[in-house]
């Protein structure tokens, strides 16, 4: 799988929890997150133009399924988890 831009935004409400988009796109234009949690529904910039490689190991998430969410309803709800 190639490589994906991604922005990469924070829940205001809760620090744990993390909302990957297309790079470009207003999460204020989406209605999905927020439907399904209302965490989602105030978000600051994390990250901008992150290049996101789906076979790579990032530490606390699960990089297939949040590349999988992107590429099927172009958004990916996620928390980091502590490393064991």
């Amino acid at each position: 799988m190639s490589l994906l831009t991604v922005d990469l935004y924070q829940s205001a409400t809760n620090p744990e929890k993390f909302l990957a988009l297309p790079a470009g796109t207003n999460p204020a234009d989406l209605t999905g997150p927020m439907v399904f949690d209302q965490d989602y529904g105030e978000v600051t910039r994390y990250r901008e133009a992150f290049e996101f490689d789906p076979e790579q190991s990032y530490a606390g998430v699960d990089a297939a399924k949040i590349a999988a969410d992107i590429l099927t309803v172009r958004w990916s709800t996620y928390r980091r988890r502590a490393r064991q």
